[in-house]
């Protein structure tokens, strides 16, 4: 560290040193760092995290568990129709490293990216590894996206090589995956080949550049016990590990390009401190961050199996998320609180009694988790030995960062909340979610450390534009995000992108999206609207059809409040909590008067009645 970084720099790195040292134990360096974090020496810096190190994430993840226990199954794969698969570490070793040759030989090379546009499936989890081993960057797009919405995300991207299939299966039914990704890519350009993997059997239409998964991989093949290739050099620790778009509350989706050591370290960091034993299932899908980072990098880490599981868990009947549990004994189950609303509504109570389960920790993330949610949870599963906790993170911090109870993860020492004024909060008081520790690759760090060189202080290193509310006891209860995005099942939505395309529909002269909170459907988004004419359930409908053809379906208005005019400046929260109070629960539209709608938010209490518990 060098003799003029400022004390205050000096005494965050101990402190970073204390919190995350613990995770380089996880890794077999190819190169060791020579510290954890080297902070900046002038402002405009995030300093530099394990410096000097070189990882050789393949070979972290999957060729040395190979080697040492080939036999041992790496990943447990169900299909919604109920076909399954197991990949031994050995296997998947194999498999990797012939998906590497193959996109090498479609033209991919280190700094590349692969679009992939698929479920869970075990050809995913081999594309996401070698795109590892390559030193390419692989970006997931949600089997939700309709064509209009894949080809903007595809030309963001910019991708060498576009993983789909031919379909997905969906409560029964069939996504046309390849048909989608045909009519994106005939508006794109840049993309030289498509990989597509057989799943349902469906015909589908064949062009120049497409090629079969199973042409370039052998998936039956059974390699030798122990098959493992010979470690490479590695990459440097700030190597571009995958690529998310985001939503943010700007027009425009962004990228954000995150670290090897990042992804690793706190991927590390979280199984470590919600691990209870060797099968670990994050029940979401793929393109979650959470599914990828904690459910599928963190576990294999560890040399643990994972489970992955395609379609929805109420196929063939709505207790196949037991079933699966008790199938691979499952014994770490992480998922978001809009899953858990569903499986309370399916009262699987009893069954859970009768038949007990494997699990001994249930982890929720992505969204708040409201009061009744939360004594639900506590009710049904802990009577079985399964603790119950929830986890906070962001993209942006490169995953889940605190789990309440758990370390080394960061504890409440590390987070503070703010009002307005810059105050911390008081036990029953909200306020703004503030950082006080760095965490590794964090894409939220440089400008904070700026602001830090001018006051000579870290107190309030980054502001998470999340919204928390302070217990009795002092813990914290986190309320959702601040800013124009909302999280609907564990996928945030830019609130102006859904607006603008309300407002650029014929029928809307204005539109204003909004997040909104029911206590048995979690976040959700609703919209205002004042329509060019009458409105009926016509209207309705086809706005929310326009929002799902542009945006997807996650982003799609469940509720549309018509009104006759929308004039002032109103708090958005209070705006939406009185459109809530207004119509009745499940009421998908209605009309109302702008008065009305007025006198809603003045009668609306200044504070929440109670938070929900984290």
């Amino acid at each position: 560290m060098a003799e003029h970084t400022p004390a205050w720099l000096r005494t965050l790195a101990d402190e970073v040193r204390e919190v995350w040292a613990g995770s380089l134990d996880h890794v077999d360096w190819s190169a060791p760092p020579r510290g954890v974090w080297d902070p900046p020496t002038a402002p405009g810096s995030a300093g530099t995290w394990f410096p000097g190190g070189r990882i050789d994430v393949v070979w972290n993840l999957v060729h040395r568990h190979a080697q040492a226990d080939g036999d041992r199954v790496a990943v447990h794969w169900e299909g919604e129709p109920g076909d399954r698969r197991s990949l031994t570490y050995a296997q998947l070793s194999q498999q990797v490293e012939q998906a590497a040759s193959a996109l090498r030989g479609l033209g991919v090379g280190p700094d590349d990216v692969v679009a992939l546009h698929t479920g869970w499936l075990p050809e995913t989890v081999v594309t996401m590894l070698a795109c590892m081993s390559i030193g390419a960057s692989w970006s997931m797009l949600p089997v939700s996206l309709p064509p209009e919405a894949l080809g903007t995300r595809i030309d963001g991207l910019s991708p060498t090589v576009l993983l789909t299939q031919d379909g997905a299966w969906r409560r029964g039914a069939v996504l046309p995956l390849k048909s989608r990704a045909d009519e994106a890519l005939a508006s794109t350009a840049g993309v030289e080949a498509t990989v597509v993997v057989r799943r349902t059997g469906m015909d589908v239409q064949w062009f120049h550049g497409d090629h079969w998964f199973s042409d370039l991989v052998d998936c039956d093949g059974a390699p030798a016990s122990g098959h493992a290739p010979d470690r490479s050099a590695g990459v440097p620790t700030d190597h571009v590990l995958c690529t998310r778009q985001q939503a943010s509350g700007a027009p425009t989706t962004r990228l954000t390009q995150h670290s090897t050591a990042g992804i690793l370290m706190t991927a590390a960091a979280f199984h470590a401190a919600v691990r209870t034993g060797p099968v670990f299932w994050c029940a979401a899908d793929v393109s979650w961050a959470v599914s990828t980072w904690h459910g599928f990098i963190g576990p294999l880490l560890f040399g643990d199996t994972i489970v992955v599981y395609e379609g929805t868990l109420d196929v063939p009947d709505q207790l196949r998320t037991l079933d699966v549990v008790e199938r691979y004994g499952v014994s770490t189950l992480v998922s978001s609180p809009s899953v858990m609303r569903t499986l309370r509504s399916w009262h699987i109570d009893e069954e859970l009694s009768a038949r007990g389960t494997t699990l001994r920790r249930l982890v929720t993330a992505g969204e708040p988790v409201e009061p009744g949610l939360r004594d639900w949870m506590v009710s049904t599963f802990a009577g079985t030995g399964c603790e119950i906790s929830d986890g906070w993170g962001q993209v942006e911090l490169n995953g889940i960062v605190h789990v309440n109870g758990t370390e080394p993860l960061l504890d409440t020492a590390h987070l503070v909340a703010l009002t307005e004024s810059g105050r911390a909060i008081r036990p029953g008081e909200s306020g703004q979610l503030v950082l006080r520790l760095p965490t590794p690759g964090s894409l939220v760090l440089a400008d904070a450390l700026a602001d830090g060189w001018q006051d000579g202080t870290a107190d309030a290193l980054a502001v998470t534009e999340d919204l928390v509310t302070a217990s009795a006891d002092g813990s914290l209860h986190f309320r959702g995000r601040m800013d124009g995005v909302v999280s609907v099942s564990g996928q945030l939505i830019s609130l102006e992108a859904v607006a603008r395309s309300l407002q650029e529909h014929p029928f809307v002269t204005a539109a204003t999206a909004l997040r909104a909170h029911r206590e048995n459907s979690g976040s959700t988004i609703i919209a205002c609207v004042v329509a060019d004419g009458e409105p009926g359930p016509g209207t309705a409908r086809e706005l929310i059809a326009t929002v799902n053809t542009e945006l997807g379906g996650l982003a799609r208005p469940r509720m549309i409040v018509f009104v006759d005019r929308m004039t002032g400046t109103i708090d958005r929260s209070a705006l939406a909590d009185a459109l809530v109070s207004l119509v009745p629960s499940r009421t998908a539209w209605a009309v109302r008067t702008w008065d009305e709608v007025l006198d809603a938010v003045d009668s609306r209490p200044s504070e929440p009645a109670g938070p929900p518990a984290s």
